[in-house]
């Protein structure tokens, strides 16, 4: 009804992930040729840096390490150029201007034309079958809802929800009520796949905990999506909903680009070649270092050597590109008192100081201004001493779980929020 073409795209990307590795190489080598030179044409950025690089994307033929010459792409330099990141000859074909939007700051807009849409459509419901999850599976996908659809958008959400035997379930935070209708909701969906933020089903994981409570049967299999899936969290989830845990790595500039596979090693994500060509900003470190990629399916705008801000470790196999400790965001780290801490060591810290059920930190230039608290009313001087002992000059505030801030248009949960929250 929408005249997009998904299904037959579907099959191309099946048909290549099913072919040997090396063969999935040199498509995939010969695909990222052809987009440097389609930028090197028609993308106005491109045009004027590769003549000041005096670049020639034919030279990859002869060695790869060419490439490198190329310069990172950031957020910012995206921001800055803006149209200038257009294909001339793609410019009138654009649907959808999609932005960016978490806790790493002002937003970027991504540009699609449909056939650049319907590729990634293609790549989400193919590496949802790397997860296990098969065609008839009834899923469940937890989102935010920010306003009222209008009659016409809900019409094809309906029908979008139809054809992905998806069921939508609107979250509303943490609070002991939100959970109780995030629970019945899903006890009504009936779903074998849960997909959404690892926050949403942590903070219904912890309330069951709290209430000496399991929900073995709920679902089979939750897919975390748009956030880091930390360890705590996995474990939290397996034990209460007796359920696996499926980590998968996207993002609005490229769609999903690795997932966990169902009979794969733990934390590992493979990588769709198809979709994207992967590096790390330093391809000789031993520890985790930042992701690097550049899209291979959407003309309109080549993000080349774009850096994520993720690390992790990019580890090729016989069967493919792989990535390993998947760690969040490098700007994933506040400075408190002059030292500069990644959120999860501040959690560790916190979990010691009392019962603490959750945290955010406002920042400014990445420099904290005020902790903000979960606690219950009855615990918070207790919690309150023992916090200032770790951070003395940081001024603190008690909050509701009601009060914590989801930032960003997809309503993302994060420790870290901008001074205007």
């Amino acid at each position: 009804m929408q005249k997009r073409l998904i299904t037959p795209k579907l099959r191309i990307l099946r048909a290549e992930a099913a072919a040997p590795f090396a063969q999935r190489k040199a498509i995939a080598k010969e695909r990222l040729i052809g987009v440097l030179s389609h930028a090197k044409a028609t993308v106005p950025y491109y045009q004027d840096l590769f003549t000041s690089l005096n670049f020639d994307p034919e030279c990859l033929r002869k060695d790869m390490r060419y490439f490198e010459d190329i310069p990172f792409l950031t957020k910012d330099i995206v921001r800055e150029q803006g149209c200038r990141l257009i294909s001339s000859t793609h410019a009138d074909a654009i649907v959808r201007e999609q932005k960016t939007g978490s806790s790493t700051g002002l937003a970027a807009t991504i540009y699609y034309d449909q056939e650049g849409l319907d590729w990634t459509a293609a790549q989400n419901i193919m590496v949802l079958g790397w997860g296990g999850k098969s065609r008839y599976h009834r899923e469940a996908h937890l989102s935010t809802l920010f306003a009222a659809m209008s009659p016409e958008a809900a019409s094809v959400e309906a029908k979008k929800c139809f054809v992905l035997h998806r069921k939508n379930i609107y979250t509303e935070g943490f609070g002991n009520q939100a959970q109780l209708r995030l629970l019945e909701d899903l006890q009504n969906a009936k779903a074998v796949f849960v997909q959404g933020h690892p926050s949403s089903m942590f903070a219904l994981a912890r309330y069951l905990e709290k209430q000496n409570k399991t929900a073995p049967g709920l679902f089979e299999v939750f897919v975390s999506t748009g956030e880091l899936l930390t360890a705590e969290q996995r474990v939290l989830i397996e034990k209460i909903f007796s359920a696996r845990v499926s980590n998968r790595y996207g993002a609005c500039e490229f769609g999903v680009m690795a997932q966990e596979l169902a009979t794969g090693p733990v934390d590992e994500l493979l990588i769709s070649d198809s979709l994207v060509w992967p590096e790390t900003i330093d391809s000789k470190a031993s520890e985790p270092t930042e992701l690097v990629f550049t899209n291979l399916r959407n003309p309109v705008m080549p993000l080349i050597r774009y850096r994520m801000g993720d690390v992790g470790k990019l580890a090729e196999r016989n069967n493919g590109w792989w990535i390993t400790h998947l760690a969040g965001r490098t700007h994933d780290a506040v400075n408190i008192n002059g030292s500069s801490y990644p959120t999860h060591y501040v959690q560790d810290i916190l979990d010691r100081c009392g019962p603490i059920d959750d945290f955010q930190i406002l920042v400014a230039n990445q420099i904290a201004k005020e902790l903000r608290l979960v606690v219950n009313p009855e615990q918070w001087e207790q919690t309150q001493q023992a916090v200032k002992k770790q951070f003395p000059t940081l001024p603190l505030r008690r909050i509701d779980p009601e009060d914590l801030v989801f930032v960003g248009i997809r309503g993302k949960f994060s420790y870290i929020i901008r001074e205007n929250a």
